[in-house]
């Protein structure tokens, strides 16, 4: 039992990020006065349910309010219990979006995090943050303080690609990210198109996009994290996006990465837009 719970630790960075990385990738843009769209998905990992993650959008003419929300699985407290919830405000210009305010609050164990951002009109950005993990000080890369302007919050830039995809526009981007601790840049390439056949996990079927996702450090990353990865690490990530309605919005649908306990995959196991409502039979 202290084995495997020691193995687990050790992988625990890798599950966080998946979950992460599926969080940022749920909110999406809409296009009317005033447009709802609610997202719940499920995480598996190897088989077995790892947790869930949803997200409400609400998008006027002119401001975008993103609300999201993950946990992880209870069964698996033992070892991992993990609980994140964010929010991001900005504004709608010229189809473009530019964040107001963002926060975000993470448990991992018995450690909390909190960020709390703040934008002005020339994209400069103010932090403040509660971090009760013991990180001294030398083990994380400097951040260059002038690499923040102009920055976006992960929300924030995941409805800028979302936003591309719903104009047909295609998935290759590259996006400054900073999330009050980490400043990298977001590298989106295209995929083929994949076919998904109905499943009791997913409300979606039918041809999806695919995105991969690329990390580039900028700072705020730990100084021998790239030496402790490992070949599992290096697996690619891919969202696949796609409309689960006739003539209805793109959204994230299935998200898969390889870990050394197996295959991570995330299902949309139910969407909302407006009154239409649908529900997979293995939802949870």
């Amino acid at each position: 039992m202290a084995a495997l719970r020691k193995r687990s630790l050790k992988t625990l960075p890798l599950v966080g990020a998946g979950i992460f990385l599926a969080l940022i990738f749920l909110s999406r843009p809409v296009s009317a006065m005033e447009d709802e769209t609610d997202l719940h998905y499920s995480v598996y990992l190897g088989g077995l349910y790892l947790g869930s993650i949803e997200t409400e959008v609400r998008q006027g003419k002119s401001n975008y309010k993103i609300e999201s929300a993950a946990r992880t699985n209870a069964a698996f407290n033992w070892v991992l219990n993990w609980f994140a919830k964010g929010e991001t405000e900005g504004l709608v210009s010229l189809d473009k979006f530019f964040p107001r305010q963002h926060q975000h609050k993470s448990t991992w164990n018995d450690n909390v995090r909190i960020v709390s951002m703040d934008y002005d009109n020339a994209g400069e950005v103010k932090v403040q943050k509660t971090d009760t993990r013991d990180d001294t000080l030398g083990k994380l890369t400097p951040i260059d303080p002038a690499s923040l302007t102009n920055t976006l919050d992960p929300m924030t830039a995941i409805l800028t690609m979302t936003n591309r995809l719903e104009k047909g526009m295609g998935c290759n981007a590259e996006l400054p990210i900073f999330d009050g601790h980490r400043r990298y840049d977001l590298m989106l390439s295209e995929k083929p198109e994949r076919y998904f056949k109905p499943s009791r996990y997913s409300v979606f079927e039918g041809n999806a996009i695919g995105c991969k996702i690329d990390i580039v450090r900028k700072g705020g990353f730990r100084v021998n994290q790239d030496s402790d990865r490992n070949a599992n690490n290096e697996q690619d990530v891919i969202v696949w996006a796609g409309s689960p309605i006739e003539n209805g919005h793109v959204v994230p649908v299935r998200m898969r990465m390889e870990t050394q306990f197996g295959m991570m995959e995330m299902h949309l196991d139910r969407y909302r837009e407006g009154p239409v409502k649908l529900v997979s039979n293995n939802s949870k």
